[in-house]
């Protein structure tokens, strides 16, 4: 299970990107919170996943990507042969290269708007989403560069499974006579499942997941 977007928040923090509450000469006190929402996703030809946040400042964003395929062991000859050959994967003992033939799916969401119920029994997210769909087929030297666009809408419930965990954390960084900061930090987590719709490409179930909620404070002087 993926940890929560406790770090990446942190660091964005030490760097004081986020809109000030209330400032003076030299001095800032920021506050913002931060929700999540991820999944992953495997079926016997490939596998997926999505992860998405919002952000006070930020607004929501997230990332998707699916792959649907299989590893071929290549005919002799058809890998390795020079500059722009595949890149294969060694999958088995033996002599045998192997490239990977089918197609991925990557893309972004935007405009995202997640929400939870009070205790994390459930969430839900909804967006906006660019898709492109690549064929590939490694074996005879086809990375992709044939995207398909699909554009449309997200859509993504979890429910949560498991305990609801709380943490909080507090960090400074502090540069003598030049830059003194503190931070504070808390909130909560629960493994989740759920399911995601994406435009008119994605539509499927996941059983490993999460949700989470970060509200954080922080006094920089300088």
């Amino acid at each position: 299970m993926r940890k929560s977007m406790v770090l990446p928040m942190v660091g964005l923090l030490a760097l004081g990107v986020v809109g000030p509450v209330a400032a003076a000469p030299n001095t800032s006190n920021t506050s913002g919170t931060g929700e999540t929402i991820a999944g992953d996703w495997s079926t016997p030809n490939g596998y997926g996943y999505v992860f998405l946040g919002e952000e006070t400042g930020y607004g929501g964003f997230g990332d998707v990507y699916q792959e649907s395929g299989e590893w071929v062991e290549c005919p002799p000859g058809s890998v390795g042969g020079g500059k722009g050959g595949a890149v294969a994967e060694d999958t088995t003992p033996g002599d045998g290269t192997y490239g990977f033939v089918g197609t991925r799916t990557w893309g972004y969401a935007y405009d995202v708007r997640i929400d939870f119920s009070k205790k994390f029994e459930t969430g839900h997210a909804t967006g906006s989403v660019e898709l492109f769909t690549e064929t590939v087929d490694e074996c005879n030297g086809i990375y992709g560069g044939d995207s398909i666009p699909d554009s449309g809408t997200l859509d993504v419930t979890v429910t949560g499974v498991g305990p609801l965990a709380t943490f909080r954390g507090s960090g400074s960084y502090k540069i003598p006579s030049e830059f003194n900061g503190h931070q504070n930090y808390r909130g909560k987590e629960r493994a989740a499942t759920g399911s995601i719709v994406a435009a008119g490409t994605i539509d499927t179930t996941f059983g490993s997941g999460y949700m989470s909620q970060v509200t954080w404070t922080e006094h920089t002087n300088s």
